[in-house]
């Protein structure tokens, strides 16, 4: 997971480009690495059982229930609980306890889909493709960095703004279905070498009775539509500010940028190297 951080400020870099979003940035980056360790850990380490028991800890959002954790996971759970307490004590001041509240409850409910997806895993059940993505678009950890976000943007978000993002309007909706399919198309053909991974390639092609060619192309056609949706978004008018509209374009083209060619998360490869050394790393010339 350490080893994603640059990527992962990478993504966040890509979503608030503003220097007055200085903090935004900040605060998303370390909820984007709390909500990384997690799916690390429900895809990869814990068991069954386990991730059970996590799942009903985060639910619950007390330390009291700590014990009855796994020992790797109490670090991360106690790191999480802090993280979120520290937040809401500093922005309440500020009215934006709200938010905060908010992303919590998104991280909570990534935990209960989290578990759903590990428990077809471990049934070896493949859903239909609606199922999936029901469940793929809470996954995929769009709506807890997406919401989160907002955490950092004191002087636009209003409650009614706050309102209009648990909506889950159509732009948001467009904007996570990117981020799903495009994952999903680069990256299922090396999920496909682990047990019964499920990806919407996989349950497009159950659902549908086609080929893995057509479900790609299928799946790229729905890709194109979300890009529809999201300049349509952006041309009418809203009850929002504009600039509220940032953020959810922004986290699109960087999702475009990571899996245009391949996985760039999951494998960065030279390309994404190569941008955090030009943003990060190597000085201007003069």
């Amino acid at each position: 997971m350490l080893e994603e951080i640059p990527e992962l400020y990478l993504w966040i870099l890509g979503v608030f480009l503003d220097p007055h979003y200085s903090e935004a940035r900040i605060i998303t980056t370390k909820i984007a690495q709390l909500v990384l360790a997690l799916d690390d850990t429900y895809d990869a380490y814990g068991t069954i059982e386990e991730l059970r028991l996590i799942t009903d800890t985060i639910n619950r959002w007390e330390f009291s229930p700590m014990e009855q954790l796994p020992e790797y996971n109490k670090p991360f759970y106690k790191v999480l609980l802090n993280e979120y307490a520290r937040l809401k004590k500093r922005l309440s001041k500020q009215g934006r306890e709200n938010r905060v509240n908010a992303s919590q409850r998104a991280f909570q409910e990534l935990a209960i889909c989290f578990l759903k997806e590990a428990e077809w895993r471990n049934s070896g059940y493949m859903p239909s493709f609606q199922e999936y993505m029901n469940n793929g678009l809470v996954t995929l950890t769009y709506s807890v960095i997406s919401v989160s976000c907002l955490v950092g943007m004191p002087e636009i978000v209003s409650e009614e703004a706050l309102d209009w993002y648990e909506s889950n309007p159509k732009i948001l909706e467009a904007s996570a279905l990117l981020l799903r399919l495009n994952n999903d198309v680069m990256s299922f053909e090396f999920e496909g070498e682990r047990a019964h991974q499920i990806t919407s390639v996989h349950t497009y092609m159950k659902s549908f009775g086609v080929s893995e060619e057509v479900a790609v192309e299928e799946l790229k056609k729905m890709i194109e539509n979300a890009w529809k949706d999201i300049n349509e978004g952006c041309l009418k008018p809203t009850k929002v500010s504009i600039e509220l509209f940032a953020p959810i374009v922004n986290l699109a083209r960087v999702v475009d940028l990571v899996y245009r060619y391949k996985d760039g998360f999951t494998f960065p490869g030279k390309m994404v190297k190569e941008y955090i050394t030009l943003l990060f790393i190597a000085s201007i010339p003069m």
